[in-house]
């Protein structure tokens, strides 16, 4: 059984996200990313549950038509 407290490695998080440590680096340093724990000066980790809590808070709905679209059998406007 996995807890939803179990800090997880930079590259762990990478791995789960399918991200570069690049990437999470900016989302991080972006203020964009999960919440992270400083664990020493060159090391930080993620709670599970910050990140599954990232994820969450970054799913998106089913698109709907965006404003100005025709309707279904219609041209775009330009």
């Amino acid at each position: 059984m996995i807890s939803n407290d179990q800090i997880l490695s930079e590259r762990e998080v990478c791995s789960w996200l399918g991200v570069s440590e690049p990437t999470l680096f900016r989302h991080r340093r972006n203020g964009t990313g999960p919440k992270f724990i400083r664990l020493s000066a060159k090391r930080v980790g993620y709670r599970r549950s910050a990140v599954e809590a990232w994820l969450s808070g970054r799913e998106q709905q089913a698109h709907s038509i965006p404003e100005g679209a025709a309707a279904e059998g219609q041209p775009l406007r330009k």
